[in-house]
C-alpha cells in the first residue's frame, strides 16, 4: 500500500493531484485517519489508463523519454518508474523462495476476497439507497 506522498513522488506529480484521483473516484483508495492508502495494483491500472489518454502527463512523459533515450528507455521508464508493482514483483522474484511466494500469494487472493465483498457491500448500500429514494418519490407522488 501506497501513501499520497509515495504516489507522487513516483509519479512526479502533485499530492493535490493524487488526492484529486482519489476524489474524483480514478484511483481507489482506503482512508487511513486523515491520509489514503492506494494498492499498488490500482496505481498500476491508473498508469496504464492514463498513459494512453492524449494530453496526460503520463502520457506526455513516455515519448519524450523515448525520443530522447529509445524506445528501450521507454519501455524500462514504464516498466521501473510507473509501474511499480512490476518493478516490486522482479525483485521479489528473484530474492523469494517458494515458499514466500506462495505465502505472498495467498495474502494477496485474502486481500482480494476482502476487497471484492467491501465492494459487494458498498454496491448494495448504494442500492438501499436508491430504493429509499424510490420509495420517497412514490410516496410524494400518491400525495
Amino acid at each position: 500500500m501506497l501513501t499520497t506522498k509515495q504516489i507522487s513522488e513516483l509519479l512526479r506529480v502533485s499530492e493535490e493531484t493524487v488526492r484529486r484521483w482519489i476524489r474524483t473516484g480514478e484511483l481507489h483508495a482506503e482512508q487511513d485517519g486523515k491520509g489514503y492508502r492506494v494498492d499498488e495494483l490500482a496505481l498500476k491500472r491508473l498508469v496504464d489508463e492514463k498513459s494512453q489518454i492524449p494530453g496526460t502527463a503520463l502520457n506526455k512523459i513516455l515519448p519524450i523519454i523515448q525520443d530522447m533515450f529509445g524506445p528501450e528507455a521507454a519501455q524500462f521508464a514504464k516498466s521501473n518508474v510507473f509501474d511499480p508493482l512490476q518493478a516490486t514483483m522482479q525483485s521479489s522474484e528473484t530474492t523469494a523462495t517458494p515458499e514466500a511466494s506462495k505465502a505472498s500469494m495467498e495474502a494477496e487472493l485474502a486481500r482480494l476476497k476482502r476487497k471484492k465483498r467491501r465492494l459487494e457491500l458498498e454496491h448494495e448500500l448504494k442500492l438501499l439507497d436508491i430504493e429509499e429514494q424510490i420509495a420517497s418519490m412514490e410516496r410524494k407522488q400518491q400525495s
